[in-house]
């Protein structure tokens, strides 16, 4: 009985510390955040330029059609295999790269691996 307290009480603290760092790893990405907006892309690799093309065509197709009152301004790329700061594949579950996670008002929203959805989402 004493052992089964002391691993609930254990689990309990992990999970609290887990959410602790998946909160903080949100707080540095959105820091920089302007008009409630953030888009990060996580990859491994470097990005053919047709994908990066892609998201810019959207974020450009957002800001002019969709949100020209409140454009979207922060869009990051971070290359998990150098950033070591958080462990991102973890905390936002990323299975394949690359990944686009929206950001709104500091909270995730959408994560997707295609540029589209970006849009899709400001049109509903």
């Amino acid at each position: 009985m004493k052992k089964t307290m002391i691993c609930l009480l254990l689990m309990f603290v992990m999970a609290g510390c887990s959410d602790n760092v998946n909160q903080k790893a949100i707080s540095d990405l959105t820091k920089n955040q302007t008009n409630e907006v953030t888009i990060v892309v996580f990859t491994n690799q470097l990005l053919e330029n047709s994908f990066t093309r892609e998201i810019q065509k959207n974020v450009d197709y957002i800001n002019n059609n969709l949100r020209p009152d409140k454009p979207i301004t922060n869009v990051s790329f971070i290359d998990i295999g150098n950033d070591k700061s958080y462990d991102y594949r973890h905390i936002f579950n990323l299975e394949d790269l690359p990944q686009i996670v929206l950001f709104e008002d500091k909270e995730l929203v959408l994560k997707t691996d295609n540029p589209e959805d970006l849009v899709i989402h400001y049109e509903k």
